[in-house]
Order: C-alpha cells, then structure tokens, then sequence
C-alpha cells in the first residue's frame, strides 16, 4: 500500500513537472534549432546578427500579446493533461516553426536572423495555443 502511495505521488510530481516544462520545453527547442539552421547556412552569428536575432523574437512574442489582450478576457487555465497532451504533440508547432527557417534560411544578410527569430516564435507559440484548445476540446468531448 506505501509502494503504491509513493508511486503515485511520484507521478503526480513527474506530471507537475512536464505540465510546466511543456511549452518552454518546446520553444527552447524551436529557438535552438532556427538559430542553428541560420548559423548552419550563414556561419556564426556576429554581435548584431545575435541582437536582431533576439529582437525579433522578442517583437513575435509582443505581437502575440498584443493579439492575446485585445481578445476578450475570460478564465482560462488549462486543465493539468492539456499541458502534457499539447506537449506531447507539439511536433506539429516545431514542425512548423523548423521548416519556415529552412526557408527563411535562404534568404541573405541581416533580415534572415531577425525574421527566421520572429517567425520561428509566431508560429510555435500560435500552434501550440491552438494545440492546448484543441486538447481541451478533445477532452471535453470525451468527457460527455
């Protein structure tokens, strides 16, 4: 009985891990990897190039929140399996974001760091908010 009191609350706590690891688990992965295929096609990245890199990062993530705060505002806090479910498959939204700096890759000079940044940014956190709803729903659903 203590054997199974123990593992249970060992998942619990692996549950409340993965639950708030999920998405910056996904996006460190996103970022990791678009600012390797920029350097892969353009070479080590100079002082400015890393700079316009994390502008546009940034400049991704503040659109998102300027999209996010005009919408209007109710409670949503995602039930714990949304979480875990989304982050178990946000290969779509690294899918996604990993193909788009394959492409912007190709493009020359300056613009390429700063864009591949901003897009790799938009389209995972985008796809992965609409991962988190589309779990949610796939749960309500089963739930009735």
């Amino acid at each position: 009985m203590l054997e199974r009191v123990k593992e249970t609350e060992q998942r619990q706590a692996l549950s409340a891990v993965l639950r708030g690891s999920a998405v910056p688990y996904g996006y460190t992965l996103t970022v990791l990897a678009t600012h390797s295929i920029l350097a892969n096609r353009h070479g080590g990245p100079d002082v400015a190039e890393i700079l316009v890199f994390v502008i546009g990062a940034m400049v991704g993530f503040a659109c998102l929140g300027l999209i996010a705060e005009r919408r209007p505002r109710r409670a949503l806090r995602p039930d714990d399996g949304d979480l875990i479910h989304a982050g178990m498959i946000h290969v779509f939204a690294i899918g996604a974001a990993f193909a788009s700096a394959v492409l912007i890759a190709l493009i020359p000079g300056l613009i390429s760091w700063g864009l591949g940044a901003f897009v790799a940014t938009v389209l995972y956190l985008s796809i992965v908010s609409l991962e988190i709803d589309l779990a949610r729903r796939v749960e309500e659903d089963g739930g009735e």
